[in-house]
C-alpha cells in the first residue's frame, strides 16, 4: 500500500505533516510525498519517495501568482499520481491549500482529507466567489481528519457531512522524547539561552501575528522583575524589538524538531489566540488545536493562555495551565503567580496530558475506519 501525501509548502514548517510521514513509516506504509520546493524536499531527512513540484510556494509572491500556478501544478500532480497509483493506494491531502491544488478529480481515487485549520468553505481565493464542493468532497472521502473535537462537530455541521470527522491530534511524533534542559544545537539560540542563565523563561513559540498579541506579556515580565525572561521563538520579524524591554529575547526560526531543544528550557509556556477576520474562519482561534500544548507538555511545562474554548477545555481537563485576560498586565502577573503556587502539580499534570495521547494509535484507527 502506498500513501500519496500532497503538501503545498515546506514540511519543516508544518510539524503535523512531519509527524504524519514518520507515523506512516512506522506503520510500514510506503510514503510518496508530492510537495513544492523546500528545505525538506532538498534534504529528504526521512528517506522517503519525494516528487518535487516546480514551484517554491514559500517565496514571497502575490496570491494571484500562487493562484495562477495552482492549475499548472495540478496537471503535474495528476501525471505523477496516475503513473504510480494502484487500487489499494490512497491519497492523503494535508490542507485546504493542497486540496485546491489537487482539484475535484480526486473523487476518482481513494483519499483522506486532513484540515489543520477551520474553514467554513473552501474558496480558491478569499475574495473570489469560486469555491469547491466541500460537502461532496467530504462525503466521498474515506475520512475527514481534524485535530480537535469541537472542530469535528463544527466541520460536520458546516459541510453537511454524513459522518463526524476523525481526530488526529497535533502531538509531536518523536520516538525518543528530549530531556528537560536539553543541549541546544543552534548556535544563536544556545547563546541567548546561556545569556539568560538561571532566570525563569516564559516562552512563546509560534508565528507573530495580530491574532496572537504578546506585548502585555513583555510588560508583565518586566514588572515581575529580573528573575524572569520572556522569550519569543518565531520565524517572523520581531515586531516587539522597539518595546524597550531588558527582559525580552528573540530567537529566530529553528527548524523542527530542533526547536524543542529550546522549548525544554522553558519555565512556563505561552499560548495566544485571538479571533480575527483572516484567511480562515473567525472560529479558528477560538477552537485552536495547537501542537504547542504538547510541545510544552513533553517537558512538564505548565501553560498560560488567553480564555478561549480550545485552551480552557484543555487546561480544565488536564489541570496543566491557566487562562487569563492577557490584554491586562496585572492579570498575566496574577496568572504567573497562580501557576507558581501550584507548579509541581501543574508540571506533573502537564506530563500526564502529554502521555495521555497516542497519535500512532489514532492514525491506525483512522486507517482502519477508512477501509
Amino acid at each position: 500500500m502506498k500513501a500519496f501525501i500532497i503538501h503545498i509548502g515546506d514540511v519543516l514548517k508544518c510539524p503535523p505533516v512531519l509527524n504524519l510521514i514518520r507515523m506512516f513509516k512506522d506503520l510500514k506504509i510506503d510514503v510518496h510525498l508530492i510537495c513544492t520546493e523546500s528545505e525538506y524536499a532538498r534534504t529528504n531527512i526521512d528517506r522517503i519517495s519525494i516528487f518535487v513540484l516546480p514551484c517554491n510556494y514559500e517565496q514571497d509572491r502575490s496570491l494571484y501568482a500562487k493562484f495562477a500556478d495552482m492549475f499548472r501544478l495540478r496537471k503535474i500532480i495528476w501525471q505523477y499520481i496516475d503513473n504510480n497509483y494502484c487500487n489499494d493506494d490512497f491519497i492523503w491531502v494535508t490542507s485546504d491549500t493542497a486540496l485546491k491544488h489537487v482539484g475535484e478529480k480526486i473523487k476518482e481515487k481513494r483519499y483522506i482529507l486532513q484540515f489543520m485549520e477551520l474553514s467554513e468553505d473552501i474558496r480558491y481565493q478569499k475574495n473570489l466567489p469560486f469555491k469547491m464542493n466541500a460537502t461532496l468532497l467530504g462525503n466521498k472521502a474515506l475520512a475527514v481528519v481534524v485535530p480537535e473535537y469541537n472542530r469535528a462537530h463544527i466541520t460536520k455541521a458546516w459541510w453537511n457531512l454524513d459522518k463526524l470527522p476523525l481526530i488526529l491530534e497535533n502531538k509531536p511524533y518523536i520516538n525518543t522524547p528530549l530531556e528537560k534542559n536539553s543541549e541546544i544545537d543552534d548556535p544563536t539560540a544556545r547563546d541567548i539561552i546561556n545569556k539568560i542563565g538561571n532566570r525563569k523563561i516564559i516562552l512563546y513559540q509560534g508565528i507573530i501575528h495580530r491574532e496572537r498579541p504578546l506585548d502585555q506579556y513583555i510588560r508583565a515580565v518586566d514588572k515581575l522583575g529580573d528573575e524572569y525572561a520572556f522569550v519569543i521563538m518565531s520565524s517572523g520579524e520581531n515586531i516587539y524589538s522597539d518595546i524597550g524591554s531588558k527582559n525580552c529575547f528573540f530567537i529566530p526560526y529553528v527548524k523542527a524538531p530542533y526547536h524543542l531543544q529550546i522549548t525544554s528550557h522553558a519555565y512556563i509556556g505561552v499560548l495566544s489566540y485571538f479571533p480575527t477576520k483572516a484567511q480562515y474562519s473567525i472560529l479558528n482561534a477560538l477552537y485552536c488545536a495547537p501542537n504547542k500544548t504538547f510541545e510544552y507538555a513533553m517537558f512538564g511545562i505548565p501553560m498560560l493562555g488567553n480564555d478561549v474554548p480550545g485552551l480552557r477545555y484543555t487546561f480544565s481537563m488536564a489541570r496543566c495551565g491557566e487562562c487569563a485576560d492577557i490584554l491586562n498586565t496585572e492579570n498575566i502577573i496574577a496568572a504567573v503567580k497562580s501557576i507558581e503556587s501550584n507548579y509541581e502539580s501543574m508540571s506533573n499534570n502537564s506530563l500526564k496530558y502529554y502521555n495521555s495521547v497516542d497519535t500512532l494509535k489514532q492514525l491506525s484507527l483512522i486507517l482502519s475506519q477508512a477501509e
